[in-house]
C-alpha cells in the first residue's frame, strides 16, 4: 500500500503532545506507556486504511492541515470536535491493527515476547482486549458519520467523499438502518460485510421488482410524505433480509463479522461454534422468506393507492404483487415448443 506521507508519520496525532503519551490517555484513559515511535506506524496506516478513506481525501486533508495549525485545538469549532471523535476511533484501531508487533521483541536471534512470562495476560484476556479495541474503534466510525451528517453545512468536503458519493444510490446508507431492521449489534463491521449484498439486491433484486425508476424515486423521497412513510420500512426490510440470505449462502459469514455462529456460556466463558451448512440453508430460506413477505406488504400498500405510485405502476401494470404470473391451466391442453 503507498502512503502518501513517505516518513509514515500520522497527521492527526503530534509527536510534541505525547512525549508521555499524554494525547493517547486523553482518547484511551488507561495507563499507556507507549512512545510514540512505537505508535507512529500504525496510527499513519490507519489514517490512510481507515479515516481517510471514510473522510475521503478533500476532508481529511483539510482535518490535517486543521491540526498543524491549531495543535491546541480551539473549543467551540466543529473541526475540533470531528479531530476529538477521530482520534477516539483512530488511538483503538491503532493499538488493535499492531497489537502483536508492540507486544514483540524482533531481534537478529528471533521474535520473542517483552513481557516476562508470568506477567504476561492469558490469551484470553488479550483476544478481550484486541476485541474491544477493534469493536470500539469500527462502531465509533458510524459517530463520527452521523456526526458529519448532522452538521454537513460545516463539512462542505464531505460530500465528495466516496463513502457519501455511494450512500446516495443506496436506501440502506448506515450501520443505524440496517439496525433497526435485524439486530446486529450496531457493528459497523458487520455492516461494512454486508454492503456488496446490499448493493446486489438493490441494483438486481429489488430493481426487477418494483423497476429502476420507482428505485430511483425513492432514493431522493421524503420519508415524512405518507405514501413514502408507510412503504419504505416495508422495503428496507425487504432489502437487508434479502441481503443476509445472499451473505449466509455464499460466504456463511453472517450475521457476525467472525461467521454465522453459535454462542454458548460455560464455565470458560463464551464458547463460539460453527453453523453447519444445514442450519445455514434453514436460515437462509427464512431470511430469503421474510424478505418477500416485507415485499410483498409494501407492493400490498401500493396497490391500493395506484395513483401515489405511478412510476412503479408504469413499470409493472397489471403484474401481481409477488411478481409472478400464475395461470390456471385445470382441464387445458399445453403445447410446449
Amino acid at each position: 500500500m503507498r502512503l502518501n506521507n513517505l516518513n509514515m508519520e500520522p497527521r492527526l496525532f503530534t509527536p510534541q503532545f505525547n512525549e508521555h503519551a499524554e494525547e493517547f490517555k486523553r482518547y484511551l484513559p488507561v495507563n499507556i506507556n507507549l512512545r510514540f515511535e512505537t505508535l507512529v506506524s500504525h496510527l499513519a496506516l490507519c489514517e490512510e486504511t481507515y479515516i481517510r478513506t471514510l473522510l475521503g481525501k478533500t476532508l481529511f486533508s483539510s482535518l490535517a492541515e486543521f491540526v498543524e495549525n491549531h495543535p491546541t485545538l480551539p473549543d467551540d469549532d466543529p473541526k475540533s470536535t470531528l479531530v476529538h471523535k477521530v482520534r477516539f476511533a483512530l488511538i483503538r484501531l491503532a493499538i488493535w491493527k499492531g497489537y502483536d508487533i508492540i507486544a514483540a521483541n524482533i531481534s537478529d536471534t528471533g521474535v520473542s515476547a517483552e513481557v516476562d512470562k508470568e506477567n504476561r495476560l492469558f490469551r484470553y484476556q488479550e483476544e478481550n482486549i484486541k476485541h474491544s479495541l477493534k469493536e470500539e474503534g469500527f462502531n465509533y466510525l458510524d459517530n463520527i458519520l452521523e456526526y458529519l451528517e448532522e452538521n454537513s453545512q460545516d463539512f462542505p468536503e464531505f460530500d465528495h467523499s466516496q463513502y457519501k458519493l455511494s450512500n446516495v444510490h443506496s436506501l440502506i446508507r448506515n450501520t443505524a438502518q440496517f439496525q433497526e431492521c435485524y439486530n446486529i449489534d450496531n457493528s459497523r463491521l458487520v455492516f461494512l460485510k454486508m454492503r456488496d449484498y446490499i448493493r446486489d439486491v438493490e441494483l438486481i433484486e429489488l430493481q426487477h421488482r418494483i423497476g429502476p425508476d420507482f428505485f430511483n424515486e425513492l432514493l431522493t423521497a421524503d420519508e415524512s410524505d405518507i405514501k413514502y412513510g408507510t412503504i419504505l420500512p416495508a422495503i428496507r426490510h425487504y432489502i437487508v433480509y434479502a441481503a443476509l440470505a445472499e451473505g449466509i449462502g455464499e460466504l456463511h459469514k453472517m450475521p457476525t463479522e467472525k461467521g454465522l455462529i453459535f454462542e454458548t456460556t460455560t464455565m470458560d466463558g463464551v464458547q463460539e461454534t460453527p453453523v453447519y451448512r444445514a442450519q445455514v440453508m434453514e436460515s437462509r430460506g427464512r431470511f430469503a422468506e421474510r424478505a418477500d413477505q416485507y415485499l410483498a406488504a409494501a407492493l400490498y400498500v401500493i396497490g391500493k393507492h395506484p395513483s401515489n405510485y405511478t412510476n412503479y405502476v408504469n413499470f409493472a401494470g397489471d403484474s401481481p404483487e409477488d411478481g409472478i404470473i400464475h395461470r390456471d391451466n385445470t382441464n387445458r391442453k399445453i403445447f410446449l415448443a
